[in-house]
């Protein structure tokens, strides 16, 4: 198994955040976990990542070429939000809110990177390209101030991505 087209992080980032936990350094059909399982955990990652994308109005996927910075930053935060689903599959290296083990520091750091990127999604200051309609997150039908410039409810608001009665 490949990772899919959507992931940015590789095998062979994750094998530099973690990579001391099988022989060699390198994840294999015969290590624990396995490269297929690795490469999976990237794509869940990036799963992720991306649905936070959508739902801020990036466009997806994010390509190297359209947004380098972008792409790297996600890159980084794909290989490390994978690394730290390793490290919580390991049992002598899973984490312990209220331990203070190297260990819990090392995965803390990794799930704190790929919070980073999640945030910068999520408040807008991501430097990805948008998609047309991200502009508009809401459809708003109504009055926003009555003729005294009092705030007034819209009568109708939808979500962007909300389509009543589609589904």
């Amino acid at each position: 198994m490949a990772t899919d087209d959507n992931t940015y992080g590789t095998v062979e980032r994750v094998e530099a955040r973690v990579g001391d936990l099988v022989s060699g350094r390198k994840f294999l059909n015969t290590t624990v976990p396995t490269v297929t399982e690795v490469e999976s955990l990237l794509d869940d990652v990036a799963a992720r990542i991306n649905g936070e994308l959508r739902i801020n109005g990036y466009t997806v996927p994010v390509a190297t070429g359209d947004d380098p910075e972008a792409f790297a930053w996600l890159r980084a935060a794909n290989s490390a939000g994978a690394a730290a689903m390793v490290l919580n599959s390991v049992p002598g290296e899973s984490m312990e809110p209220d331990a203070t083990s190297p260990e819990v520091t090392r995965i803390r750091g990794l799930w704190a990177e790929l919070n980073a990127v999640l945030k910068a999604i999520k408040d807008g200051s991501f430097p990805a390209t948008r998609s047309v309609t991200s502009k508009v997150m809401k459809a708003y039908a109504g009055s926003q101030e009555d003729e005294d410039g009092k705030e007034t409810k819209p009568a109708f608001t939808r979500e962007r991505t909300s389509y009543p009665g589609v589904w």
